[in-house]
């Protein structure tokens, strides 16, 4: 007899979606991946922002939103907790306004989520977390390629002459050989620009 997914989100019919405590999809807060093929991280960090801010509520806005989320797809015909198992790992802990001591933090939790070889989904956060989550990357992996989704490259030199913004993340990991350009792709950038060299700054990366 195949063994029940214990990891998988409460029944709606059985547990009304407004209470319990709030994982995303309602899916059981677990920290030990032993025998789990996902894991949903939050990463409230937004000390990289350069202009708006809040980026920091992600997370928490995401799992309120993910109740509404149901298992199965009638397109596909597929209940996808059939085929693997998921949890909620909680956030990573940071420290508002210190980017340089979280995005530590951030690499540090990120490397033991990896070493328990599970496939981890991350919510931020503003795009400097995208740094410290390549760092984690490369100790398992090493170089990899990136898809990168965005309005934006962000592989800004810098920002108002500081090198780690939300700008800047990719700029970083080409310098300290984390991803692969000739094997990446940035999908959805869009205009206008400040000037050209925006433009050339990312075809020349």
């Amino acid at each position: 007899m195949k063994k029940e997914n214990k990891y998988k989100p409460l029944d709606a019919m059985e547990y009304p979606r407004f209470e319990g405590i709030r994982t995303f999809m309602r899916l059981p807060h677990e920290t030990n991946l032993k025998d789990i093929d996902f894991t949903i991280v939050g990463v409230p960090f937004d000390t990289g922002g350069t202009f708006r801010v809040g980026a920091r509520f992600g997370p928490s806005g995401i799992r309120d939103n993910s109740l509404l989320l149901r298992p199965y797809n009638p397109a596909q015909e597929i209940e996808i907790f059939k085929y693997c198992s998921g949890s909620d790992y909680g956030d990573i802990p940071i420290i508002p306004g210190y980017l340089p001591e979280s995005h530590k933090l951030i690499q540090e939790e990120s490397e033991k989520i990896f070493n328990q070889n599970t496939i981890p989904i991350f919510m931020g956060g503003d795009h400097s977390i995208s740094l410290p989550l390549l760092r984690a990357v490369k100790q398992k992996y090493g170089t990899v390629a990136l898809i990168h989704f965005d309005a934006h490259s962000d592989l800004w030199h810098g920002y108002f002459g500081n090198k780690d913004t939300h700008g800047t993340p990719f700029r970083r990991a080409l310098e300290e050989d984390l991803i692969d350009p000739s094997r990446s792709s940035q999908v959805g950038l869009r205009g206008p620009l400040y000037d050209l060299e925006d433009y050339q700054m990312s075809t020349e990366a």
